[in-house]
């Protein structure tokens, strides 16, 4: 029997909403004056030379070109945030137009430009971020972060980067109108999710948890042996939605570097 008109709209209004789901990723459009911006992550000042002083390589997409950004990240946010601003003024006003592209703490400082500067100052096409540590890590100020400093293998940074400072340091919201895309790893490190287990049994990749990468507006519990990022859109900053894997991948930090360019086929 066909319900009558007014309950069919009242059921459709009673109706549970369609769960979240993760988005993919656009495609990279080649164009005159396109650029693909590679920020790098913490303690590094570029994206394709890594902390430990090894080659990585940059993405490679017909038609578009690709820029290494000079972001020094091993002293503190606002030079970083500087620094990166120069990159965009650089290659994405006037006619020229660009995608950028964020691994750990670089995604940090793209949400932190994006947010601090005139929301119409650049033309960004979309952000994807990898492993991001936008939400802050609890390995901050750690003493696993003190350890790694005397090996010099991090930074003055590495104590500024928690979810403290970087939560309440600027409007994540804000994305000056662009699509920040979000892709996490929740293989863990020995020694950071597990023994110890500084996450408290959070899902993470052995450097930042999911409330982090997975753009949460609060440091929301998300457990290791459950991962998961897709929530309802009041869960997460504005303007950022979750790529490829509501569970996210089977990679640790270092190893997300790369993914988000795998999948884009760069």
């Amino acid at each position: 029997m066909r319900l009558p008109a007014l309950a069919v709209v009242l059921t459709a209004a009673c109706a549970d909403p369609a769960p979240p789901t993760a988005q993919p990723i656009p495609k990279a459009a080649a164009g005159a004056g396109v650029s693909f911006i590679h920020v790098g992550g913490l303690c590094t000042r570029q994206f394709g030379v890594g902390k430990r002083g090894d080659p990585v390589r940059l993405g490679a997409f017909p038609g578009i070109r690709s820029v290494d950004a000079h972001v020094d990240q091993t002293s503190d946010m606002g030079t970083a945030t500087a620094d990166l601003a120069r990159t965009l003024d650089a290659h994405c006003t006037g006619e020229q137009w660009c995608y950028l592209y964020g691994y750990s703490n670089g995604g940090a400082v793209i949400s932190r430009a994006l947010s601090l500067y005139d929301d119409d100052r650049w033309n960004v096409l979309w952000v994807l971020t990898v492993a991001s540590n936008e939400g802050g890590s609890e390995l901050s100020g750690s003493f696993i972060a003190d350890v790694g400093d005397v090996l010099g293998l991090t930074c003055d940074l590495s104590n500024n980067v928690g979810p403290t400072e970087h939560r309440a340091g600027w409007d994540h919201d804000d994305t000056a109108g662009a699509t920040v895309y979000q892709m996490a790893g929740h293989r863990e490190y020995l020694l950071t999710g597990k023994l110890p287990d500084f996450f408290g049994g959070q899902a993470n990749d052995g450097a930042v948890p999911y409330h982090s990468a997975g753009g949460l507006n609060d440091t929301w519990y998300v457990a290791d042996d459950d991962p998961w990022l897709c929530y309802a859109p009041d869960w997460h900053f504005e303007g950022h939605v979750i790529a490829g894997s509501c569970q996210g991948f089977d990679r640790n930090h270092d190893q997300m570097q790369l993914k988000g360019l795998e999948d884009l086929g760069g």
